[in-house]
């Protein structure tokens, strides 16, 4: 991540209500692939900040699943961060002060 970030110490993560929470354990096993290969598809080598790769899905995100949250893309990349498809410097639900990029491994590196 970029040594002159712009990250807000004040700012305070982004906590999805119980409703939301709710959606999102109910999204199926086949949604979270879904969104997760969406996810992967704008992910590259190089580190972006997670609001441009959710800025860039929200659409159609929203199209797909009306019914989640667009917080369950957050969920998603922490699960796939946790999965080691992802590597993630900050914290995702201050998506405007962290950064997503695919671990080497997933772009077939060693």
């Amino acid at each position: 991540m970029n040594e002159n970030s712009d990250y807000d110490p004040d700012s305070a993560p982004y906590e999805p209500s119980n409703e939301e929470i709710a959606s999102m354990r109910a999204a199926s096993p086949a949604e979270a692939a879904a969104v997760d290969a969406l996810i992967l598809r704008e992910c590259s080598d190089r580190w972006q900040k997670v609001a441009k790769i959710v800025g860039d899905l929200i659409e159609e995100f929203d199209q797909a699943y009306a019914h989640l949250p667009f917080a369950y893309i957050q969920a998603r990349m922490d699960e796939l961060e946790d999965m080691g498809k992802v590597e993630i410097v900050g914290h995702v639900w201050s998506m405007r002060y962290s950064e997503i990029r695919l671990v080497s491994s997933t772009l077939g590196g060693t």
